[in-house]
């Protein structure tokens, strides 16, 4: 079974009407499965790939598999402003230093140079809207400025 795929809205990407979606794999413990499922999914086509720093063990094992695919084979999205802590409290930060500091661990956690698409985690518990306007989204208009969002 090979995966159709389509353009994203007005973007110049194409990814497939099935995504790989890396909550599965947050407290997936056997890393050889983990990249069979991840390999067999690019290899039928899916090429859209969603993780998160909330889903805690997700980036790390994707970031053992896909530094060995070729990089236009698949699209991978992350997100900021939520991460695992064991403090509730620091669950949730949409300050400009933390969603720059999430997009460049994820970065680096993924082994890509780039993230083609990142999106605000959870932004329904932001503590005010003035800060996803005024911290949130000019850290990633800097990230996206500089290539590491496409």
């Amino acid at each position: 079974m090979t995966f159709k795929h389509q353009k994203l809205g007005k973007t110049k990407l194409n990814i497939s009407k099935v995504g790989l979606g890396g909550a599965a794999f947050m407290h997936h413990s056997n890393s050889k499965n983990a990249k069979e499922v991840i390999n067999a999914a690019i290899k039928e086509g899916i090429n859209y790939i969603d993780t998160s720093p909330w889903y805690r063990r997700s980036e790390a094992l994707l970031g053992e598999v896909l530094p060995h695919i070729s990089r236009n084979k698949y699209v991978i999205s992350s997100k900021c402003g939520r991460k695992f802590s064991d403090d509730i409290l620091e669950w949730f930060d949409f300050s400009y230093d933390s969603i720059r500091d999430s997009i460049n661990m994820s970065i680096q956690k993924l082994g890509c140079k780039y993230l083609d698409i990142c999106f605000c985690h959870d932004i329904e518990f932001a503590p005010t809207v003035e800060i996803l306007l005024s911290e949130s989204l000019p850290a990633m208009q800097e990230a996206k400025n500089s290539g590491k969002i496409k």
